[in-house]
């Protein structure tokens, strides 16, 4: 197919059927129904349906009608908390609280997911007090801009969930719904975005309210809210994944496919995996331990964080990372690491002062007395700590858990399994044989 014809085929892909769209409408009259008599006791309040569900750019199959709450200003934030929550336990069937900037109510009404968010109705976006304050401005900005650009922003959605840089969460870093709307409106089509993504760098602005793009020196890549100037609306966005969708940019146009909006889905193959690992001479280690009751943006970022630790612990004890990462399932954490070097002689050079710096060599001597002396410098041998990376990891896990964040610390303070080679593989996750996959570089269907 030519370009022209794979738009067309994947637009089909990523439009909601009559029957969702029928759905839909179902679902918003009934959540009108309960909204308008729940809210008759409270008259200073009023409702708004947000979100790509009334701009119409939802994808097919991920229906989501979020609708919010709008407080007066001077409520208080315990009041605006209580009541929103009351009122969002009261109008869907069924429910559990998430978290955004404060407590939400996540919920179904005949099967369709339903987001009840309480925020504060405002004159001007100037005066948030929190992020959700924002969205009706946004809804606002965007209502008629994005008008006959719909099919754009699902071609543009559905092309980025594809390669899994769809989502402003810790867990993926990548676009937001909100930034492909607006990158669609200024650059005109789904087309034009991924044309002019081929110039992006990571320190391109990309000025929407001025009607700009230029480079800016030691700027991380920002997409400017017209909403709140000041604001990047790229922020979440990681430099990896702006590489990637670049990437992905640059295949797209040398080779349209279809295969470009849709999904992959990965069959972990433990036989692939096995060799691989046997292959490499590395050494591969896994942390596993349980999942920490936390909201899931905050787990993540313990998870880099705990990570990075223990990557740079075991750089530091020359032990040559290759890379390591990190992935949780529903009911486990694993961090993963990869050294060039299993293990290490017990002996290592330790270097001292030039013999012309008196002072220091007389400080040098008083402790290391068995020295020798090799091109004018004094040297000693010394012994390592740690022979092999699971020994440091152990270590560092059992003795500075505080640093790894307050929730994942508190678990591994207690309790951790410490796996390393082939035992990788006998956990049974199939988010982490995913995960594995990526991270061995490893290609299987």
């Amino acid at each position: 197919m030519d370009l022209d014809e794979v738009l067309d085929q994947a637009l089909k892909l990523v439009t909601p059927t009559d029957e969702e769209v029928r759905k839909a409408k179902s679902v918003e009259a009934k959540l009108r129904d309960r909204l308008n008599a729940v809210l008759k006791k409270h008259p200073n309040l009023e409702y708004r349906f947000l979100g790509s569900y009334p701009r119409n750019t939802w994808l097919r199959g991920n229906l989501e009608i979020d609708v919010f709450l709008l407080f007066p200003e001077e409520t208080s934030i315990e009041e605006l908390e209580k009541t929103g929550l009351e009122i969002g336990k009261a109008v869907v069937d069924e429910y559990e609280l998430r978290f955004a900037s404060h407590p939400y109510v996540h919920g179904r009404i005949d099967g369709v997911d339903v987001d009840v968010v309480p925020c504060y109705r405002l004159e001007s976006a100037e005066r948030i007090k929190s992020a959700v304050d924002r969205t009706p401005f946004h809804h606002d900005w965007l209502e008629n801009r994005v008008k006959g650009k719909e099919g754009d922003v699902r071609l543009l959605k559905m092309f980025l969930k594809a390669g899994n840089i769809y989502g402003a969460e810790y867990k993926v870093k990548g676009f937001s719904g909100y930034l492909c709307e607006l990158l669609v409106v200024y650059y005109g089509s789904f087309l034009d975005v991924v044309k002019n993504a081929l110039n992006w760098t990571r320190d391109t602005v990309i000025d929407i309210p001025n009607g700009r793009v230029y480079r800016k020196k030691g700027t991380k890549f920002f997409v400017v809210d017209p909403v709140d100037p000041k604001r990047n609306v790229s922020a979440n966005l990681s430099l990896d994944n702006l590489a990637k969708f670049v990437q992905m940019c640059r295949d797209f146009l040398e080779k349209p496919s279809l295969n470009f909006f849709k999904r992959k889905t990965i069959v972990p193959n433990k036989e692939i995996l096995k060799a691989e690992i046997q292959r490499r001479g590395t050494s591969l280690l896994l942390v596993k331990f349980r999942r920490p009751d936390v909201v899931e943006d905050n787990l993540y970022t313990q998870l880099e964080k705990a990570c990075r630790r223990i990557e740079n612990f075991l750089r530091d004890k020359e032990f040559m990372p290759l890379r390591s990462g990190f992935v949780a399932d529903d009911e486990n954490c694993y961090l993963v690491f990869e050294t060039q070097i299993k293990e290490l002689s017990r002996i290592y050079r330790h270097r001292g002062p030039i013999f012309e710096d008196e002072n220091n060599v007389k400080r040098f001597l008083s402790k290391n007395p068995r020295y020798f002396i090799e091109d004018g410098r004094f040297w000693v041998f010394r012994e390592r700590r740690f022979l092999r990376p699971e020994e440091a990891v152990k270590w560092i896990l059992t003795n500075e858990w505080k640093s790894m964040g307050k929730n994942v610390g508190e678990v591994l303070k207690r309790e951790f399994e410490l796996l390393k080679g082939l035992e990788v593989l006998e956990v049974e996750s199939t988010d982490l044989m995913v995960f594995l996959n990526d991270f061995l570089g490893v290609a299987f269907d």
